[in-house]
C-alpha cells in the first residue's frame, strides 16, 4: 500500500517535471483572418513534443485551461490572436511567474505595439519563446480586469465606433450620430488616491490609461509606459460632443486638438461617480454605469520582450 501510494507521489514529481519543459500555446485560428493558424505549422516543427496547445472556440474556457497549465508547472505561455485574447489569458494568470509570449494577430494589436514586439508573426513568435520577461501593469473596475484603458461617458458610447471603422462595420458608423444627439455634459466627481481634494468636472468624458493609446489607435495617454505601476485619468475640460469627433485624428497622431483642456492625474485607486448613470467600458468592453472604483493592478503578468524594448 505504502509503495503505491510512493509511486503514485513520485508519478506526480514526473508529470511536473515533464510539464516544466512544455511550452502552451493558446491560438485563435480566425484572428487576423487566418493569420494566427498560420503560425501554427512553424510552431509544431519548432516545438516538436513540447507543444501543449489549445485552440480558442465555442465552449472551450482558455482562462481554466490557463490556469490549469501554469498551476501545473508550464515553463512558458504563448497567446497567438488579437488585444482580445491576451486579455483574457492575462487576466486568468494576474500574478503568476510563468511568462507570457504574445505575437499579435488581431486587428488593433495595441499591446503588442506598446511592448515594441514586432507585426511579423514569426518574429514576434521567437521573441515570445526566448524573451526577457518583464512586469506590465493592469487595471481592475469591480471584477473586470483591464490592460489598455477604460473610458466614461461619451468615450465610452463612442468607443464602438472606433472599433466600427477600423473593422468597417458601416451599420455601427450610422448610429453614432443618434449617440452624440443624447449626451450632454454633467458634473463628474472623482475621488483620487493621489490628490488631496475631490476633482469635480462638467465633462462629457474621462479617459483611464493603461497604454499610450487604445481603440482604434488613440493615443490619449502618449509617453505613457505600461511597466509603470500606476493608472493615468485624463479629465477633458470644454471638449464638447463634436469636438471629441474632431479630435479623433489628432489622437491618432498623439495630439490633442484645440478648444478645449485636457488634465491628466496619476493614481492607484480611484472613485468615480456623477448624478447621471454614465457608461463605462474597460478595453472596450461596456462593463456597467457609474459610480465605480478604479484600481491599478502593478506587476499584473509577465510578458517576454525582445532586448531592445526590456531596455526601454
Amino acid at each position: 500500500m505504502s509503495d503505491r501510494r510512493y509511486r503514485s507521489g513520485a508519478a506526480k514529481e514526473d508529470d511536473r517535471a515533464a510539464m516544466e519543459r512544455r511550452v502552451g500555446a493558446i491560438l485563435n485560428p480566425v484572428s487576423g483572418r487566418g493569420a494566427a493558424a498560420e503560425v501554427l505549422p512553424w510552431l509544431r516543427l519548432r516545438l516538436g513534443e513540447r507543444l501543449d496547445l489549445c485552440e480558442v472556440g465555442p465552449g472551450v474556457d482558455v482562462a481554466a485551461w490557463a490556469r490549469s497549465r501554469v498551476e501545473a508547472g508550464l515553463e512558458r505561455l504563448l497567446v497567438i490572436g488579437g488585444d482580445g485574447t491576451f486579455r483574457s489569458v492575462a487576466a486568468a494568470l494576474l500574478g503568476s511567474d510563468v511568462p507570457v509570449g504574445l505575437v499579435a494577430t488581431g486587428t488593433n494589436n495595441n499591446i503588442a505595439a506598446v511592448l515594441g514586439l514586432p507585426s511579423n508573426p514569426y518574429q514576434a513568435a521567437e521573441i515570445a519563446l526566448a524573451g526577457e520577461p518583464q512586469w506590465i501593469s493592469a487595471g481592475r473596475i469591480g471584477e473586470y480586469v483591464f490592460f489598455e484603458g477604460a473610458g466614461v461617458g461619451l468615450e465610452a458610447d463612442l468607443f464602438p465606433v472606433g472599433e466600427a471603422i477600423v473593422r468597417r462595420q458601416f451599420g455601427e458608423i450610422l448610429r453614432a450620430p443618434l449617440r452624440l444627439a443624447r449626451h450632454r455634459g454633467v458634473d463628474i466627481d472623482v475621488e483620487l488616491d493621489s490628490a488631496p481634494e475631490r476633482v469635480r468636472v462638467r465633462a462629457f468624458t474621462l479617459t483611464i490609461s493603461n497604454t499610450p493609446m487604445t481603440g482604434a489607435h488613440l493615443q490619449f495617454a502618449p509617453g505613457l509606459d505600461i511597466r509603470d505601476p500606476a493608472l493615468f485619468l485624463t479629465v477633458y475640460h470644454d471638449l464638447g460632443r463634436l469636438d471629441m469627433m474632431r479630435a479623433a485624428p489628432g489622437l491618432r497622431r498623439g495630439t490633442h486638438g484645440r478648444g478645449y483642456r485636457a488634465v491628466t492625474y496619476s493614481f492607484m485607486r480611484a472613485r468615480i461617480e456623477a448624478a447621471e448613470a454614465l457608461h463605462v467600458h474597460a478595453d472596450g468592453t461596456l462593463i456597467g454605469s457609474l459610480p465605480v472604483v478604479v484600481e491599478a493592478i502593478p506587476r499584473a503578468v509577465r510578458v517576454a520582450l525582445s532586448a531592445e524594448a526590456g531596455a526601454g
